[in-house]
């Protein structure tokens, strides 16, 4: 299991911030729920809540081109069980430009027709090239936490900083995608590579 963090950074006000906090208060609560063991204080997030949390805050800032969208918006997960997991607690009952939330496993690259995140975790590190290019040049958003995802390709990688989630982009597969990313999430990441629409990063 991913140990606790011990905070979360802050993000700028006009950004999803304080969505991010309630919804992992509501993961949290959550989580205590269904094991059956609730204790006077909830244990901190792990690291699987913080990023299953921003998976989900994700989609309301990527807008996919029209006619790609499906009827609910899928979140595709390759890698630990706990993710898709989690993820699926936060989803429960969501919906985001009146599309409902679906979690779903994948495991093979055929697997993520449907998808419109997908998220591959350190456990599909071996699988991680064949995944990538199955979404190559597609509406898909790319996420993972495995060191050097944007350099194999991906779109948006999760790194730990003073025991703090935050997340770097790359915009060039994001382009050749047909996705678009909103700049009030740019501004938040860590790190942006390559020129957004009208200018350079």
């Amino acid at each position: 299991m991913a140990e606790p963090l011990i905070g979360m950074q802050k993000l700028a006000p006009q950004t999803f911030g304080a969505a991010v906090l309630r919804a992992i208060a509501l993961a949290l609560a959550c989580l205590v729920a269904l094991s059956g063991d609730a204790q006077p204080q909830p244990a901190p997030p792990t690291q699987y809540d913080v990023e299953a949390v921003y998976l989900y805050n994700f989609a309301k800032f990527v807008r996919w081109p029209l006619g790609t969208q499906h009827d609910a918006m899928t979140v595709c997960v390759a890698g630990q069980k706990v993710y898709s997991d989690t993820l699926t607690r936060i989803v429960a009952g969501e919906r985001i430009d009146e599309r409902p939330l679906s979690v779903r496993s994948v495991e093979r690259p055929e697997e993520m027709a449907g998808c419109d995140i997908v998220f591959i975790g350190l456990s599909a590190k071996n699988r991680l090239e064949s995944l990538l290019a199955s979404t190559a040049n597609k509406p898909i958003l790319t996420v993972s936490d495995i060191p050097g995802f944007l350099d194999k390709g991906g779109m948006i990688q999760f790194v730990v900083s003073d025991s703090r989630v935050r997340f770097a982009v790359d915009l060039r597969p994001v382009q050749g995608s047909g996705i678009s990313l909103s700049s009030e999430l740019l501004k938040v990441a860590v790190k942006v590579s390559g020129n957004p629409p009208g200018g350079p990063a």
